[in-house]
């Protein structure tokens, strides 16, 4: 029981904290410099190698970047695909930073519909312990109708590659049309056990006594990528699985393309 509601939590946790909030989503939005001008490098190669180089926030915020959103995207598939050296996590926020403040927190159903996979998240100091623990699991987040009928999103926690699951379903009610702000209820967790799929057994679900309310700000949403802030001070970046391929993070076009150096490539 202790063990399923560790995994349990990690699964609530990206969505939203289902506590009251303990943060403003505004505050931590800490602007970088300005945009760059004309005169400042904006070479593909000078952008990656200043972005892999900054040691700290201040130092990544002063780099030049044309297009955050390209780059934070691509950064994201070259290293969740190609495993190379990561970012700093300060560097990775002030990615995020930059492509939040170049657009409207906002919601659209349609946009966010169907799967998204994590590819990055930032947790703060009121994050649960096991969601800092379980971080590097595989997880997904998406949003679908279940079998009640009832539009959810469905967090996943993929605790082995095939075999185990944590999922949790969270109603959300639609925000006014200027917000982005989605208030969040559990409405059911179960552990899924994959067992005897070669004789056509179904997957065992084991219900989990969860249960609660929270919000998360949906701060970025393309459809490609989505940029989210729940209550508890989370940040959390997901991108289509479709993107996650060898072939989307690495097309060949007669030569190379994308951050190589950022994703650990020379």
């Amino acid at each position: 029981k202790i063990l399923c509601m560790k995994l349990l939590l990690l699964v609530a946790a990206p969505a939203c904290g289902y506590r009251f909030p303990l943060v403003s989503s505004a505050a931590a939005r800490r602007a970088p410099r300005p945009a760059c001008t004309a005169t400042v490098q904006t070479e593909k190669d000078e952008v990656d190698a200043c972005l892999t180089e900054a040691s700290d926030a201040t130092a990544a915020d002063a780099c030049c970047v044309p297009r955050p959103e390209y780059t934070l995207m691509k950064y994201l598939q070259l290293q969740r695909v190609l495993n190379g050296a990561p970012l700093t996590d300060a560097t990775v926020e002030s990615l995020v930073r930059r492509v939040e403040l170049a657009s409207e927190p906002a919601f659209d159903e349609q946009t966010i519909w169907g799967d998204w996979q994590l590819c990055w998240q930032l947790n703060a100091k009121a994050a649960t312990r096991s969601q800092k623990v379980l971080a590097p699991l595989p997880q997904f987040s998406n949003f679908l109708t279940n079998e009640a009928g009832i539009n959810i999103f469905r967090n996943i926690v993929q605790v082995t590659k095939r075999r185990v699951r944590v999922v949790a379903d969270v109603a959300y009610t639609p925000p006014p049309q200027s917000s982005g702000r989605l208030v969040s209820t559990i409405v059911g967790a179960w552990l899924e056990l994959s067992l005897g799929r070669r004789f056509g057994w179904r997957p065992l679900k084991l219900p989990l006594p969860l249960r609660g309310e929270g919000w998360l700000d949906v701060t970025y949403l393309s459809h490609t990528m989505r940029i989210t802030r729940g209550n508890r001070g989370g940040v959390f970046v997901h991108l289509r699985p479709q993107l996650l391929t060898r072939e989307a993070a690495w097309p060949r076009r007669g030569g190379t393309s994308g951050p190589h150096r950022m994703a650990g490539r020379r």
